[in-house]
């Protein structure tokens, strides 16, 4: 089955955080992209995991995380021919240029290698949104932007005046735990998502969206284990 989705010629934001944040956990796994026979001994496995996930996100994320290591793997290869027949060192740029040219080709290739492409190249353009506050939500935020600032201000700020995370992550796990819909539950911690990401801002002076994005990176471990949740996630129009 060839898909018909056009894979994004990046990695999600998601999966470009969890490549930065875990290379060695990845490199553990998966051996020296370097070895001999590494690129089809990966495919293998690539497909032998999304064979087990029961949700199209859950394969999403896997082949673009571990297919971006494939790419990785093409790098050390030129780099190594290149080395050989010309003598000469890649330049940084042209190792770029060779990681962006190769990854959507993995991404199509894998895609196609599943019974299920179609849906899970789908979710795969759809995974963008996972770090980006839906424009409803953002809607909502600009029409009660006081009441936010009376949550952030009071309900989560101690005697002190300190403001703490601690409610608005017991807040997901609550969330989580509950018998709500996994729409409903998708909404709600997007919203405490977003005033994690407020707290963020005046912490760590970053831009907005960068702390939404850095929030939504660091929930992932806990929601990776409710994939029906991270599905409704991106799906929020």
């Amino acid at each position: 089955m060839v898909s018909m989705v056009t894979p994004p010629r990046f990695p999600p934001p998601l999966v470009h955080e969890l490549r930065s944040r875990s290379f060695a956990h990845l490199y553990r796994m998966t051996g020296n992209p370097g070895n001999r026979g590494f690129g089809r001994l990966l495919r293998q496995r690539i497909q032998l995991i999304a064979q087990r996930e029961r949700y199209p996100i859950e394969k999403a994320i896997t082949i673009s995380y571990l297919g971006s290591y494939l790419a990785d793997h093409i790098v050390f290869a030129e780099k190594e021919a290149v080395r050989l027949i010309d003598g000469r060192v890649l330049t940084e740029r042209e190792e770029h240029e060779i990681w962006e040219r190769n990854y959507p080709h993995i991404i199509a290739r894998l895609l196609a290698e599943m019974p299920d492409g179609d849906r899970v190249g789908a979710e795969l353009v759809r995974l963008e949104r996972f770090t980006k506050l839906p424009p409803r939500l953002f809607a909502f935020r600009s029409r009660h932007w006081g009441v936010v600032q009376g949550v952030l201000q009071s309900t989560l700020a101690d005697m002190g005046g300190n403001i703490s995370e601690i409610p608005v992550v017991t807040r997901i796990h609550d969330l989580l735990a509950s018998v709500r819909s996994p729409a409903q539950k998708a909404l709600g911690i997007c919203f405490a998502a977003s005033l994690l990401a407020d707290m963020e801002c005046w912490v760590s002076h970053f831009s907005w969206s960068d702390a939404y994005q850095k929030v939504m990176t660091e929930l992932y471990p806990l929601l990776h284990r409710y994939p029906e949740v991270l599905e409704a996630i991106v799906r929020i129009e």
